[in-house]
């Protein structure tokens, strides 16, 4: 239950979402999870199984593990990396500030050190522009205090905005059954206000929405077909996607 529900689900899913070999991965776990699960739920591992082979699942053999592939020291840097993003997420969720707006900073204490590689995942998974990590040689409460720097910049409200409106793009993709590999050219229609806010940021809506063009418009409604409307706080507008 731990390892479905926290370390695969929760944690690395949303982690490797962007990466080409994420489906093959999550397919085996879910293969060999059905099997070690089949004894205690046989229905529900029974129909998951079919999804990988013609066999029954219990029929088949139980998975063998490959200890090459073991690595006690990463499994612990990652245990520790897991309780500073709940820590980071919750004091977001404190303030009331969404994933989709970046900060600039967290300053970690704890009494042990990551690697830096470990670093880059943090500051993806809390968005963070930078983490400062501070070790201190005694105990704390809970052995790690997360710090946000919650002060919001024009410029990071601004990658914020776009950053929510690529999710909504997203969405109307896949209304339109486009896949990922789909180039469009997408269309803003707003006004000049929000235009210019979201100016700065053409190459990050281009990147996580796969347009070839993003173009920011304030009128011709009528030269689109495929046409949605868009809230974000109390900024509105449409887009439109061309394919």
């Amino acid at each position: 239950m731990n390892f479905v529900v926290n370390d695969f689900s929760r944690n690395y899913i949303k982690m490797t979402m962007e990466r080409d070999d994420n489906k093959l991965i999550i397919g085996e776990v879910l293969e060999k999870t059905s099997l070690l699960l089949s004894p205690f739920a046989p229905y529900i591992t029974e129909y998951l199984y079919r999804n990988f082979s013609k066999e029954s699942v219990h029929l088949s053999s139980w998975p063998k593990a490959d200890a090459k592939k073991i690595n006690n020291k990463l499994e612990l840097e990652f245990e520790k990396a897991f309780k500073i993003i709940e820590r980071g997420l919750a004091e977001r969720d404190k303030e009331g500030i969404g994933l989709k707006w970046p900060l600039k900073s967290a300053d970690i204490t704890a009494n042990f050190y990551l690697n830096k590689k470990i670093h880059d995942i943090i500051k993806k998974q809390l968005n963070v522009k930078e983490i400062y990590f501070n070790k201190i040689d005694v105990e704390i409460a809970g052995n790690i205090n997360v710090k946000l720097d919650k002060k919001i910049s024009a410029e990071l409200e601004a990658e914020g905005y776009a950053r929510e409106l690529s999710r909504q793009i997203q969405a109307f993709r896949k209304k339109l059954r486009l896949r990922k590999e789909n180039k469009v050219e997408t269309y803003i229609i707003t006004d000049d206000k929000f235009k210019k806010i979201l100016g700065g940021n053409e190459n990050l809506l281009k990147e996580r929405t796969n347009s070839k063009k993003i173009e920011f418009v304030t009128t011709g409604r009528e030269r689109f077909k495929n046409i949605t409307e868009f809230t974000i706080k109390d900024k509105k507008g449409e887009i439109a996607i061309l394919y």
